[in-house]
């Protein structure tokens, strides 16, 4: 099962909570879920380099609330808070209601070498620049655990090193428990481009029991 099951579906709702928060009849639901995934896409696209694993989105009556986790927050607050009102004024085109507000909140993330989607974006950036796959994953592993980790493992698996067939590589450090709903997993996936072909990117990081 550990082998298999998505580490943060396995504990939304238990451990972790909803990445969105919101109620809507059926029939608003897919048109809201689509806005959902409007507002996410263009963060995401737009403002890569700042370092974003995820971004929660809260609803009321009146507002959309979107609180983006980052590991550098000065690049979306800009200079006296000018970069986060134009990317208020930017989101607010995408929501079809117009008559909410977007309101973003900034949650600053401290270590980002404990966070598994900001470890494999890292990861692939190195990729993409042509370093050697196996030293990634080495300088990877050390540079987690050395960051207080218990554990953390690194999948690849694409054409590696431009390789004719594909195969997959991993290494781990430390221990994944991942059967253990009180343990928490950080988990990231993400794609490297490459000239031969996407190398698949997977990351968890063990940073202790919850709580």
């Amino acid at each position: 099962m550990g082998q298999k099951i998505h580490p943060l579906g396995f504990r939304i709702g238990v451990r972790e909570r909803w990445r969105s928060r919101w109620n809507a009849s059926k029939k608003d639901l897919p048109g809201l879920l689509k806005e959902d995934f409007e507002l996410r896409k263009y963060i995401k696209n737009n403002y890569f380099y700042a370092g974003i694993p995820k971004i929660e989105i809260e609803r009321t009556l009146d507002a959309v609330t979107l609180i983006v986790h980052t590991a550098r927050p000065g690049i979306l607050i800009g200079r006296k808070g000018k970069k986060l009102e134009e990317i208020q004024a930017d989101l607010q085109k995408i929501v079809n209601d117009k008559d909410k507000t977007i309101r973003v909140q900034i949650a600053e993330i401290n270590r980002p070498e404990l966070d598994g989607q900001l470890v494999a974006e890292s990861v692939r950036e190195q990729l993409e620049k042509r370093q050697a796959f196996r030293r990634v994953i080495k300088k990877t592993l050390q540079t987690t655990m050395n960051a207080g980790a218990k554990g953390i493992k690194v999948m690849l698996a694409g054409r590696l090193g431009g390789s004719e067939m594909s195969r997959r590589e991993h290494k781990s450090e430390g221990s994944i428990p991942l059967q253990t709903l009180d343990a928490d997993v950080s988990y990231g996936f993400t794609e490297a481009k490459m000239s031969t072909g996407h190398i698949g990117v997977k990351c968890w990081i063990y940073r202790g029991k919850y709580g």
